[in-house]
Parts: C-alpha cells; structure tokens; sequence
C-alpha cells in the first residue's frame, strides 16, 4: 500500500511541476501610427469601424505557431508615452501591457519592458527637404532637429527611385524596434514596426514639427520564442517527492522484516 501511496505522491509531484505550454511563433499587425511631439505614440485601425488601439493581424503565410488561427482578427494595441516617466528609449522599464489578443482570450498577453535607440547618425536629420539624397540615415537626438531628448526610437531611411529610368530623390521609411516578456513569463517577444513614406524624411520630420504629430500605415512584425527555463523543483514539490521516498523506503524495510 506504501508503494501505491508512494508512486502516487511522486507522480502528483511531477505533475505540480509542470508548466502551461508556452506560446511561440510569429504574426504581422498592420494599422495606422500617430507620434505626436508630447511623446506619444497612438494606434488605429485601417478599418474606420475599428475602435482605436486596435490593429490587424495580417492573413499573409507569414503566421506561424501560436498566431497561425488569428489571420484577420483585430488585437488590442495600447498607446506608448515614451516619457521619462513611462516607456523611456533605451532604458529598460516596468511590464506595460502592449498587445491583448482579445479573440483568442487563452493567449497571454504581449508586456513591453524596453524600447532601443534608432541606429541612425544625426548628421543628415532636418527639417529641409532640398537637403534630402537617397542613402541619408537620420535618428533624432538631443542635439538635432527638431531635437528629442532622450534621442528617438526611429531609424530613418531615404531611399532614390526612379522615374523613366532617371533617379529620383526621394520616398523614406522609419522603422523602430520593441521587446518584452508575455503574461505568464514563459515566452519573450521582439516586435519591429516600419512605416514608408512618398516623400524624403526630411519633409516628414517638416510636417511632424508643423502639425505636431505625424501619421502613416505601418507593419510591425512580431516573433515570439519560449524562453530556455532549468527546471527547478519548488519546496512543496520537493516535500511531496520527499514523501514519496520515505513511503517507498519503509514499504521496502518492512518486507524485508
């Protein structure tokens, strides 16, 4: 009976010891990004009969894993302040809840904790268009302008085209990178957003210190993997093995008496 008893506490103890699966895999969201000169960063649908903070998750082949159900369902995306206070650049901060999937409730929810710095120089960032050439990078800065203490998440591109077989300067993107930790701590995740534009960043960043803010579609593309755990038996696990053990050793002493 000791060894029944026995089995049965140690297999209740593996048991407590497992963890829910850990979700993985990769999904693209598309939408519209407002950055305003305060610091915010808000989200809305492409769809006008979306409520805001919303975005959609792309029906494309690049769904993977956890996400392949979610193609063209919407998820929660909640505004960044991007403030000193908040979600500064390049400091890691506090979990903020940044996505909720709420079609699919049993999904942990995506928690943002640290924002990098854009990659780009400060030389070639202005607010004058007639400056622009194809190849210019530009991050903003304490130091450029318009000027961001703190410096910028966002890396910006100028990139020629062409016109009847002649270059054309310019059209541009930005692109800006995000990463955290789900819900339940099992999984992390790193999101990149880009965003282009038909005109050079320099006309941007005109435009975002005339109207205060700047808007345009985006595309960020999040991939999400289980974090490697050692598994390390809690007490009261290790009090039920414990348990378990002695129940075996007494079954086998007895027997031998």
């Amino acid at each position: 009976m000791q060894r029944i008893l026995g089995i049965a506490l140690l297999f209740g103890a593996a048991a407590a010891s497992l963890q829910a699966a850990a979700i993985a895999g990769q999904f693209t969201l598309v939408g519209t990004v407002t950055v305003t000169t305060s610091g915010l960063i808000e989200w809305t649908s492409n769809a006008s009969s979306t409520p805001d903070s919303q975005a959609t998750v792309s029906s494309s082949a690049t769904l993977t894993g956890s996400f392949a159900g979610l193609g063209n369902q919407n998820v929660t995306i909640n505004t960044l302040t991007d403030s000193s206070t908040q979600q500064p650049v390049n400091v890691p901060f506090t979990n903020f809840d940044f996505i909720d999937f709420p079609t699919d409730p049993a999904l942990p929810h995506l928690l943002a904790n640290f924002i990098p710095l854009g990659s780009g120089p400060g030389t070639d960032c202005s607010i004058n268009p007639a400056a622009a050439a194809g190849g210019q990078l530009c991050t903003l800065s304490a130091t450029t302008t318009p000027s961001i203490p703190g410096g910028s998440p966002f890396t910006f591109l100028n990139t020629t085209t062409s016109s009847g077989g002649v270059p054309v300067c310019c059209t541009s993107s930005a692109t800006w990178n995000i990463s955290g930790v789900t819900s339940d701590g099992l999984s992390n995740w790193n999101g990149q957003f880009t965003a282009t534009f038909v005109v050079p960043f320099q006309q941007v960043l005109d435009n975002f210190v005339t109207n205060q803010q700047v808007s345009d579609a985006y595309s960020g593309v999040f991939v999400v993997n289980v974090i490697p755990v050692t598994t390390v038996p809690e007490p009261t696990t290790l009090g039920l093995m414990g348990a378990g053990v002695l129940l075996l050793g007494l079954g086998s002493w007895k027997r031998k008496k």
